[in-house]
């Protein structure tokens, strides 16, 4: 009998996960990890690396428009290769910020994919229509923070 139905995936580093120039990303070390249970091929550091334009399962990124936000989790294949997941779009309150009741919730997670890092993303009310992978991070009106992880956390997120 198999009682490990669900083994979850561990980043075994800290990516140093960042924003690079334009819509590109970097990492300042190797990432590795393991899904369910079996180590990963790493990602070599990456720098300035262009980030995908559609998502893991091949679906175009829903852009944010102005006075929306939502995190985006940058996720490693076990062959060593980037994929990225969207989660949920929500509307920011009035001062641009995330609403205190309604955090950011992560999307689903495949469970091929090795979370190593998140951005969450923020097009505020000054902003344009805002696409991952096709805009810059230094659009007008976007604010963007990183998250290192080893796993998801269990709580939506704030800022």
């Amino acid at each position: 009998m198999n009682n490990q139905n669900h083994l979850p995936s561990i980043c075994l580093s800290k990516a140093g996960l960042t924003a690079g120039t334009t819509s590109t990303y970097t990492t300042t070390v190797a990432v590795a990890g393991a899904i369910r249970g079996e180590h990963v091929t790493p990602l070599a550091i990456q720098t300035n690396t262009a980030t995908p334009t559609t998502d893991w399962a091949g679906n175009a990124f829903t852009a944010l428009a102005a006075s929306q936000a939502c995190v985006f989790v940058f996720c490693l294949v076990a062959a060593g290769t980037i994929a990225v997941v969207q989660g949920p779009v929500v509307d920011l309150d009035a001062s641009d910020a995330i609403p205190e009741n309604k955090g950011l919730e992560f999307p689903g997670i495949d469970a091929t994919l090795m979370p190593f890092g998140f951005a969450v993303v923020k097009n505020g009310s000054t902003g344009s229509s805002w696409t991952f992978g096709a805009e810059s991070w230094g659009a007008t009106g976007i604010v963007d923070t990183f998250t290192d992880v080893a796993f998801l956390p269990d709580r939506p997120q704030q800022s």
